[in-house]
């Protein structure tokens, strides 16, 4: 197949697109900066300036599925969450519509539904409502939090983990539901081929944890760890000092996710790959 993946030198992207040139698909990558180490055709691009149909109408000729994976974790002045995750996304998804393009994978997030709270997951569900109302074939994936070699957050909670004291936000209960990379791709590659269309699915693990004993589970060293508790309302004080650096894990708004737990039903995911299996 013919396939265009938006945000490809992502920590999905390029790992979606490793996977899918094994099964000799033709791809297409939209990158903003980021190199990528494939010989593909490779459009670079500024999304911001990709608002309307007419600019995705060239990249779209021949293309039989389309991957939106673009995705910021903190926005700034020329990347606001509602511009990158709503705006350029339906712009895409109108386009869409107008050419040959069959089916829509969004590569969206979990928590972007109605209890959202935060701009990130907000403006991630104004695209995914757009999609699920076009007459296209499409898939809307959450995933929870990712892992695996490449991400650049997984990186840092490796880190974390190996510390002499690790520090923990609260009581470091938060539930969450982490899901790796090859788990998160396989979906996306099932997505591709399967029947059953226009599904929203919760990406995540098998098990729910709480931060700390995903902490636990990273560190590669065998001492045991030692913990340290920094309560919430310091946590938002020192995120509100520090907002000026624009550090995207210590912001208020990841703060509030993380209160929110991060988890959800595999059942559905379990039922959507087994009935999948072999396609």
């Amino acid at each position: 197949m013919n396939i265009l993946i938006t945000g490809a030198s992502g920590f999905v992207g390029r790992n979606l697109i490793e996977s899918l040139l094994k099964s000799n698909h033709s791809i297409t990558g939209c990158i903003h900066k980021s190199e990528l180490p494939f010989n593909i055709k490779i459009f670079k691009l500024d999304f911001t300036q990709m608002l309307k149909i007419t600019d995705w109408l060239p990249l779209l000729i021949g293309i039989d599925v389309v991957i939106n994976c673009v995705g910021i974790i903190s926005e700034n002045r020329k990347h606001p969450f509602n511009v990158m995750h709503h705006l350029v996304p339906v712009a895409l998804f109108k386009a869409c519509e107008k050419t040959r393009v069959k089916r829509v994978i969004q590569v969206s997030a979990l928590g972007a539904d109605k209890s959202a709270l935060v701009a990130f997951h907000k403006s991630k569900k104004l695209a995914d409502d757009y999609l699920s109302n076009t007459s296209l074939e499409w898939f809307i994936l959450r995933p929870s939090l990712l892992y695996g070699k490449g991400g650049k957050s997984f990186k840092l909670f490796k880190r974390l983990s190996n510390l002499p004291f690790i520090p923990l936000v609260g009581d470091g209960q938060q539930l969450i539901q982490p899901v790796s990379i090859k788990r998160m791709v396989a979906v996306i590659e099932k997505c591709i081929e399967a029947k059953q269309t226009n599904l929203i699915l919760d990406v995540v693990g098998n098990k729910a944890i709480s931060y700390k004993q995903w902490m636990q589970q990273l560190r590669s060293k065998k001492s045991s760890p030692r913990f340290f508790k920094v309560p919430m309302k310091l946590m938002r004080f020192f995120a509100g000092l520090l907002s000026p650096l624009q550090l995207p894990l210590l912001s208020r708004a990841n703060l509030t996710m993380l209160e929110q737990n991060n988890v959800a039903n595999v059942v559905p995911l379990n039922v959507f790959l087994e009935i999948n299996k072999g396609e």
